[in-house]
């Protein structure tokens, strides 16, 4: 699935990755006041990243471990990890989340995309072929698909009182990751899923676990708001990151079992 040459580089920048991680966590618990310089409203979205961060990091460094025996299907679950601390970690980068663990940030950051970079193009999507059982595609196109307009719409809706006000909004890079990236990403996974491309079904597995992932985060930061940060309760919210994060969940198991390795 990986062309053999790369794989050593690419299980080395994922280690350090999720080693740099640990502990810009660790520094986030040590350092005092270490999001002092994130607005009120977003501070809980990063503790909520701390805490899927810490496990997503040793679930890296566990699957690296498993890859190096010769698990070739575990390269799915290595794209999405090192996805989500893409997005994850260019939030911190670019939101310049100001603490002496910033430079950890832009290591983690640069780790990331660099792996991701040298996966694409060691990657082989005809590697890939269907199980007995065929994935769900057209429910997960469906899904991502649904997630996509909600999360436009959603997503527009601040942005453009914001631009007529010329009025910057704080997390401003949460607007850029999702319009220019995720979404679009995300959108293009949801049609290659509805035609069985066989880049879809490499895309499936990495696309459902970032957005899980970065689902519960945001469906704790919205949790954490109302219980540790004297914040409103938002049912909406909730209901609305519990199917961005459960949802991808779900449907994880029955796309690993419908996709196989060749050989």
């Amino acid at each position: 699935m990986i062309a053999p040459a790369a794989a050593p580089t690419l299980h080395r920048l994922s280690d350090a990755a999720a080693i740099l991680t640990l502990a810009a966590v660790a520094a986030a618990l040590i350092l005092p006041e270490a999001y002092s310089a994130v607005p009120d409203q977003l501070r809980p979205g990063a503790w909520s990243q701390d805490t899927i961060s810490a496990p997503a990091a040793l679930a890296l460094l566990a699957v690296n471990a498993r890859l190096r025996q010769g698990w070739e299907k575990g390269w799915l679950i290595w794209a999405g990890l090192v996805g989500y601390l893409i997005y994850a970690y260019g939030l911190f980068s670019f939101d310049r989340v100001m603490n002496p663990a910033y430079p950890l940030y832009l290591a983690i950051l640069a780790a990331s995309v660099v792996a991701a970079v040298l996966f694409v193009r060691a990657v082989d999507p005809a590697a890939l072929t269907t199980a007995k059982r065929p994935p769900p595609r057209r429910a997960v196109a469906g899904l991502f698909g649904l997630l996509v307009v909600m999360f436009a719409a959603l997503w527009l809706a601040q942005l453009l009182p914001a631009m007529a006000a010329r009025q910057p909004l704080p997390g401003q890079t949460i607007f850029v990751l999702d319009l220019a990236f995720a979404l679009p990403l995300t959108g293009l996974t949801a049609v290659l899923l509805w035609r069985a491309s066989p880049v879809g079904d490499l895309l499936a597995i990495p696309m459902l676990m970032k957005v899980a992932v970065l689902g519960v985060s945001v469906f704790l930061g919205t949790f954490y708001t109302w219980a540790f940060f004297d914040g409103p309760f938002m049912p909406f919210d909730l209901a609305l990151y519990a199917l961005m994060g459960f949802g991808p969940a779900a449907l994880l198991w029955p796309v690993w079992r419908g996709l196989k390795v060749k050989g």
